[in-house]
């Protein structure tokens, strides 16, 4: 076995338990928050305080990972989760919840962008989509069996599924250190620490587009998940264990995109094709969730709206990193920045617009995506034909 298929390997065992542990709280999450007596409008602030955290200091993370390394970085990132999710099964307050929650955005946010950096370490070309890919993969695994379990055990206790999350970070964590070897090589850390200067005047740099597109499909995305939640206990009768089926359903979809089919769609239509087309069928499915009445609809719209986003992340990750300048770690992170700024944004809008009426978020967020669509059409192409041209003074 080569170093880089067993470094994938590692890998893939890290995302995947990091993401089991992590799903097993997404659907208790908002029942927890209900619990302690918080409606609409803080269940959206609760949900936006770890990406407002993330917001901050993911592009830290990112910098540090060109400085010193992922391997390191992503320890951290192992630790934030452990520790934080055992802290939240103890918290017996919502102001707790809160504090814990933004906390564990802070160290957590390692994690993602220095994985995603790794990935790009050790691949080019066309393999970078399908290895990210292979990561979205894994999560979405994760993502299958995460929700299931954490659904099951909320019946016995809403602080079991934290305690369980937090232990299987805590368990990858030696794995991690003993069989994960370092991506970047010490040549390349004094380059990126030079390009990943440069990163505060992301306004006027290209990827500009690239980083708000991000932004603004992760707004959408997030009010769908800061309030999904509510509106289909609302409209029927969902629970925890609902969410939790729903969730692995979700997961299942990305598995099989992301990890099998990804590759074949990047060669066939190009990345910049496969955000507009993620961009489209999300955009329906959010349109179609207000249709939806019962429980299979709900489902299969949600479905639909996954779709898309199981194929706009690692297009558009693999465009950032191949326009990237050098500083992958330093860009990756700044693009997951954006995304958690959406992240700040949606849900505590889709808390808002909830109030007013429990529609409204999902016609909201599902304009948004419509329009976009239209309007990326020709704006995201230069990225994929700037990727073309450096290929070709390789492949002569």
């Amino acid at each position: 076995m080569g170093k880089k298929t067993k470094a994938f390997l590692v890998l893939f065992f890290i995302l995947f338990w990091v993401m089991v542990g992590f799903g097993i709280i997404i659907p208790i999450l908002p029942f927890v928050v209900t619990h302690f007596g918080g409606g609409p409008t803080i269940l959206g602030l609760f949900m936006a305080s770890f990406s407002l955290m993330q917001f901050f200091f993911a592009p830290l993370w990112g910098r540090l990972s060109d400085r010193i390394g992922r391997r390191p970085v992503l320890l951290i990132g192992l630790s934030g989760y452990g520790i934080t999710f055992i802290l939240l099964g103890m918290a017996d307050h919502l102001w707790m919840l809160f504090a814990i929650r933004m906390l564990s955005g802070i160290i957590s946010s390692a994690t993602l962008p220095t994985a995603m950096a790794y990935i790009v370490d050790i691949t080019e070309g066309e393999e970078r989509s399908k290895g990210l890919g292979l990561m979205g993969a894994a999560m979405g695994v994760g993502m299958v069996f995460g929700p299931a379990l954490g659904g099951w055990l909320g019946h016995y206790g809403f602080a079991i599924p934290f305690y369980a999350a937090g232990a299987l970070a805590i368990i990858t964590w030696p794995f991690a250190y003993f069989f994960l070897p370092e991506s970047l090589k010490r040549s390349d850390r004094h380059r990126a620490e030079d390009a990943a200067k440069i990163s505060f005047k992301v306004i006027k740099h290209p990827l500009f587009t690239l980083f708000m597109l991000n932004f603004i499909t992760n707004f959408s995305m997030a009010i769908f998940q800061g309030t999904f939640a509510l509106y289909a206990a609302d409209r029927a009768g969902f629970g925890p264990k609902e969410m939790g089926t729903l969730f692995t359903i979700m997961g299942i979809i990305s598995v099989i995109i992301q990890g099998g089919m990804i590759g074949r769609l990047v060669k066939l239509f190009g990345d910049a094709n496969l955000i507009k087309a993620g961009l489209f069928i999300s955009g329906v499915g959010m349109a179609l969730i207000v249709l939806s009445s019962h429980m299979l609809t709900l489902m299969i719209s949600a479905a639909i709206f996954n779709i898309g986003g199981s194929l706009m992340g690692p297009s558009t990750s693999t465009l950032v990193s191949k326009n990237a300048l050098g500083a992958q770690g330093a860009s990756i992170g700044l693009m997951q920045s954006f995304g958690s700024l959406g992240r700040i944004l949606g849900p505590v809008m889709g808390g808002i617009l909830y109030g007013i009426q429990m529609n409204i978020p999902y016609i909201t967020g599902a304009s948004i995506l419509l329009l976009i669509a239209i309007l990326s059409l020709q704006m995201i192409d230069k990225y994929d034909i700037a990727c073309n041209h450096k290929k070709k003074p390789s492949q002569e």
